[in-house]
């Protein structure tokens, strides 16, 4: 069984793998995701992408 339990989540959308990337390397979000890391016991990070739409709920075209 697995025990890993998520309290919040959130989703951002980025205009291409590039900005994505440059926001990666970008030293002053660098310094940034240090407070928080720090401020959460454990996260992720997570790269998705867009499935079509099927034509019904559960679905996948």
């Amino acid at each position: 069984q697995d025990s890993e339990q998520w309290d919040i989540a959130f989703i951002a959308e980025y205009p291409s793998v590039q900005a994505f990337v440059a926001m990666l390397r970008d030293p002053v979000y660098r310094e940034a995701v240090k407070h928080r890391q720090a401020a959460v016991e454990d996260s992720r990070l997570l790269r998705l992408a867009p499935a079509a739409a099927g034509k019904e709920f559960g679905e996948i075209d």
